[in-house]
């Protein structure tokens, strides 16, 4: 799995390239919180999944600790580019909902950084 960042005011963009899975799942966790950790009143959080070949169970989990944790930031999570077989996991594990439809909770951005 690869990414590439970009930022805006109050946005973070990556883009997810390859496989999500154990052997990758660390290191997305790594570059998401950099990119909190880096940008300052972050109201916005996408992933572009529009390049991911592969998700497991593990990438499932760490898409949703990404999301919990945005959430508890009051940070807006936006999954984009859910391609068809991300979208079956996400269906068949009833989450497809969860993930795609931005939320925000919790208290302001900001307030609790690094806890991704």
């Amino acid at each position: 799995m690869t990414t590439s960042f970009g930022t805006g005011p109050h946005t973070v963009r990556l883009a997810l390239t390859g496989d999500l899975d154990y052997d990758t799942c660390g290191e997305l966790l790594r570059r998401v919180r950099t990119a909190l950790d880096g940008a300052r009143e972050v109201t916005d959080l996408h992933l572009d999944c529009g390049e991911l070949e592969l998700v497991d169970s593990m990438g499932l989990s760490t898409l949703l600790e990404i999301h919990r944790s945005a959430g508890r930031d009051g940070i807006a999570f936006h999954l984009e580019g859910v391609g068809p077989v991300l979208r079956r996991l996400l269906e068949l594990t009833g989450t497809y909902e969860y993930l795609t439809i931005p939320q925000r909770s919790g208290s302001s951005a900001g307030s609790s950084r690094g806890r991704t």
